[in-house]
């Protein structure tokens, strides 16, 4: 597996840049780190803001969502903002974001937001360097570390930044078409997952090649595999998946084995059995069965166990 470029904030376990000059500690993002490069920013220091400082927050003013520091009024709006823009064009090759959560500049979905009287709480919304993060990089993941304490948000990011990784390195790299299938091949269940329509799609652009060439066959490639990515995929589309990779060794099974994994699929739709046990199960059988195509699978291991 290639090593995924992630944006992580500052304060999350690397330095005490926090308003009130505390670190947070976090568990996930620790273990993360032995397996991806961190890219780590923190917007309000970057900007000049002291450490600690007077707290900020996000304020709904009729012309835009403004930063401000409600007792002195300061406004930080422009500065963060410019700050955002300049940061997300000198990205390059990064997979996904890892932020901090509630905050007014990478705060994802749960940032606080005010009324213009900087006192009465309207909802909430992105912080405004994760808006921009957003905007920039609409395919990669935006997340903060309290979202990925959820299974299912954790599993999401955790596949697309180690497809991302693998997909930036050989994408970029690629000789011949027959290196271009080969990707495909590999990734085709992880694709199916996410979007079949786009799987195919995908196939077929590799199927017309010789009619643009390899190049731009590549580039039209790349721009929809990313695209391919954008929603977060449910249960019944695992099983959908798992169904497809059943039948490429159910005629070798026994009846009672059969029986077993259809249970197992039901008990999974019904949330009654986790759909990761499912998968290791199998697994199992793609092993037995020494099948190269289905052990070429990323879908079975997007990402390194040890982060589950």
């Amino acid at each position: 597996m290639y090593k995924p470029r992630v944006v992580i904030s500052r304060c999350i376990n690397i330095a005490p840049v926090r308003y009130n000059g505390g670190i947070v500690t976090d568990d996930f993002a620790k273990k993360l780190g032995q397996f991806v490069e961190y890219i780590d920013i923190c917007p309000e220091v970057d900007i000049g803001m002291s450490v600690p400082r007077p707290s900020v927050i996000l304020a709904k003013y009729p012309e835009k969502i403004r930063m401000i520091e409600p007792i002195s009024k300061t406004d930080y709006t422009e500065k963060i903002e410019d700050y955002s823009k300049k940061m997300m064009e000198s990205f390059k090759n990064i997979d996904g974001f890892l932020l901090k959560s509630k905050s007014p500049s990478c705060g994802v979905g749960d940032t606080k937001l005010y009324k213009d009287d900087l006192v009465h709480s309207v909802g909430k919304t992105d912080g405004i360097f994760a808006r921009f993060a957003k905007t920039h990089f609409p395919y990669l993941p935006v997340e903060d570390e309290g979202r990925v304490h959820d299974i299912w948000i954790k599993r999401d990011f955790l596949t697309k930044i180690f497809t991302f990784a693998n997909a930036r390195n050989t994408l970029s790299n690629i000789e011949s078409i027959n290196q271009l299938i080969k990707f495909h091949q590999n990734n085709k269940y992880l694709l199916m997952l996410y979007s079949p329509s786009k799987q195919k799609k995908l196939g077929q652009i590799i199927a017309n090649w010789d009619k643009v060439g390899l190049n731009e066959t590549v580039k039209i490639y790349r721009e929809l595999f990313y695209q391919t990515f954008l929603k977060r995929p449910g249960l019944k589309s695992h099983i959908n998946v798992l169904q497809h990779i059943y039948g490429h060794f159910s005629d070798l099974l026994k009846s009672s084995e059969k029986r077993h994994i259809h249970n197992l699929l039901n008990k999974a739709l019904d949330g009654k059995v986790d759909i990761k046990t499912v998968i290791e199960y199998i697994k199992g059988f793609v092993f037995r069965f020494d099948d190269e195509y289905l052990k070429s699978q990323t879908y079975l291991s997007p990402y390194p166990e040890e982060l589950d």
